[in-house]
């Protein structure tokens, strides 16, 4: 089949949204498909080191604003908001797209990432695609973070209540609670009901969108995929990482630390404890923010055990340099760096949420999301997980060997999905109703 992705960020921006796209990109083509990857940002040396199967399209002044900039301050400056303005539906980006995409033959299908365009030129943007690919594709990936504070603040009242449980109990009264779904930003531009076919990244996010946004079509959840070099080196037999006995030579790492992902946690947690901490930019380089954070809140910004990185191409290297992982989140989309830890085998400390808990497959050490702000429960995570190293590599291993099998089902059964809807029958609805109805293997 002939595959269009269409996403005005895709890589070298930095969100996991975006690296999910690009791997997605990269396994329909090593899966004897032809798939390309529109994108507006142009080839960044360390962000995605010239990953293959891209068409850019690139505007002079986005290339001049990254120039003056960086890429961070470039593109989320531009992308984001003179991309966003379509009025009387055009602009210059869309415009060169459609003119490269008139001279192609028309695709058979076309992924489209929307979250990065505002909900009332979604529409817009769909019309233009529609005459170029047979069939489209919309993603789902986040739900507005109103709602799971609703479901947050409900599961507190009823705490031996997982928070799917919770929101079984609660969803009638979700919409009303929070407010009209027009009023979200994030939900508005998912489960499009023009289109058939929609990609989610976990159960949970699907249900939830099945309630609140109901749409005829055919969903597909989709796990992140995960190229070979994940797994490369990794002995899988019998070879654990080694035991570090010194609390001051152990190394926790962090990413993105903003206030959704556990920014006044980790201030607490690395002021109390004696741990190096590794800690990186993150989707929206919020570490430079955290280390002000950390002056204002106690003088210091600890220089002695914390170190600030930056998001590079060696993010293997990076899980690899860490004793363990500690990702305080309470609203994920996914939580794929936590499912990368766990494929490198390193063992991560994180927040019971549904998606991250399915991103890592029951292998973490899991603080309850109704203890999110709790800090000595975080604290005593991490010093279970430094006390019982042993048992923590060990389960890190079986749980990189479940991710794996995982993955490969997941992705042939997306691969038959996407057979399905480029055959176009009736019978073929059915399966794929049959095949989306079935839960997928080793779930957690």
């Amino acid at each position: 089949m002939n595959i269009g992705i269409v996403s005005l960020t895709a890589m070298p921006s930095w969100g996991g949204a975006e690296i999910y796209l690009d791997r997605l990109n990269r396994c329909l083509n090593e899966n004897e498909h032809i798939s390309i990857l529109y994108t507006a940002t142009p080839e960044v040396e360390g962000y995605d080191n010239g990953s293959k199967g891209y068409h850019r399209i690139v505007l002079p002044h986005i290339e001049q604003a990254i120039n003056d900039n960086g890429v961070k301050h470039g593109v989320s400056s531009i992308l984001y908001n003179e991309l966003n303005q379509l009025e009387n539906g055009t602009n210059d980006w869309w415009d060169e797209l459609e003119q490269h995409l008139c001279k192609q033959p028309k695709q058979d299908i076309g992924i489209v990432y929307v979250q990065t365009l505002y909900p009332e030129n979604i529409d817009i943007v769909l019309q233009r695609l529609k005459p170029y690919f047979r069939n489209l594709i919309t993603t789902s990936f986040d739900i507005e973070p109103a709602y799971i504070e609703y479901l947050y603040e409900e599961n507190k009242k009823t705490p031996d209540l997982t928070l799917l449980e919770t929101f079984e109990r609660v969803k009638d009264k979700l919409v009303s609670e929070v407010g009209e779904l027009n009023d979200s930003v994030l939900m508005s531009k998912q489960n499009v009901a023009e289109v058939d076919y929609h990609l989610h990244l976990t159960h949970f996010h699907q249900e939830i969108m099945q309630y609140l946004k109901p749409t005829k079509g055919y969903d597909f959840v989709l796990h992140p995929l995960v190229e070979e070099e994940w797994t490369r080196g990794i002995d899988y037999g019998s070879h654990y990482q080694p035991v570090v006995t010194d609390p001051a030579e152990y190394t926790l790492g962090a990413i993105n630390p903003c206030w959704k992902k556990g920014k006044a946690l980790l201030a607490q947690i690395i002021a109390r404890t004696p741990h190096k901490y590794l800690i990186l930019q993150g989707g929206w380089g919020n570490g430079e923010d955290f280390l002000n954070y950390l002056q204002e809140e106690y003088g210091t910004t600890f220089p002695d055990r914390v170190r600030l990185g930056d998001y590079s191409k060696d993010m293997i290297g990076y899980f690899d340099t860490l004793d363990a992982f500690l990702f305080p989140s309470w609203l994920e989309g996914y939580g794929q760096v936590a499912h990368e830890s766990i494929l490198r085998r390193t063992p991560i400390i994180t927040t019971n949420y549904p998606t991250i808990h399915q991103a890592t497959i029951g292998k973490g050490k899991y603080v309850p999301l109704t203890e999110y702000f709790n800090v000595e429960m975080w604290l005593d995570a991490i010093k279970d997980v430094f006390h019982n190293q042993e048992y923590w590599h060990f389960e890190c291993n079986d749980g990189a060997l479940m991710l794996l099998n995982r993955t490969m089902f997941n992705r042939q059964d997306f691969l038959q999905y996407l057979d399905m809807i480029n055959q176009k029958e009736e019978m073929s609805h059915k399966h794929i109703a049959n095949l989306i109805s079935q839960n997928n293997v080793l779930e957690d």
